[in-house]
């Protein structure tokens, strides 16, 4: 199973139509968008991002999010057992999935709890799934 549609990206040309043959003024591509790329570019979770904890490594809820969304419908549980600040817990309850973590930091455990009571509560802050990393029409290209 993979749900393609809930992980589409928007479409370069998104009303194109045939314009000669068989199918001529009927839409060229998915209305819902096009496949998404092999290459799925956002930024690391650094000083300046809005999901920054203190765990070294940790990832983008946007990364985990688009796995969810592909990989698991909606009320399946999703497993992480090195959950370390809980994105991956966070981006299943975002999508209506169960979520499940252990990690052996009670430190990362306790902030990946404050960051599931955050999200309940609607005060987390997190990057929306599919916002460009740049995009030129915005002043200073989007970045802060």
């Amino acid at each position: 199973m993979f749900n393609l549609d809930a992980i589409r990206v928007p479409s370069k040309y998104p009303g194109k139509k045939y314009f000669k043959g068989p199918k001529v003024g009927q839409l060229s591509g998915n209305p819902l968008g096009k496949n998404p790329g092999d290459v799925w570019i956002f930024p690391n979770v650094k000083n300046n991002h809005v999901e920054k904890t203190i765990h070294p490594c940790q990832f983008p809820i946007e990364l985990v999010e688009r796995l969810v969304l592909g990989l698991t419908d909606m009320r399946d549980s999703v497993f992480d057992p090195y959950m370390g600040v809980g994105s991956s817990v966070i981006a299943a309850l975002k999508n209506n999935r169960a979520g499940y973590g252990c990690d052996v930091v009670q430190k990362y455990v306790d902030i990946a709890w404050k960051r599931v009571h955050a999200l309940r509560a609607g005060a987390l802050r997190t990057r929306p799934m599919n916002m460009p990393v740049y995009d030129p029409k915005l002043p200073n290209g989007g970045h802060r």
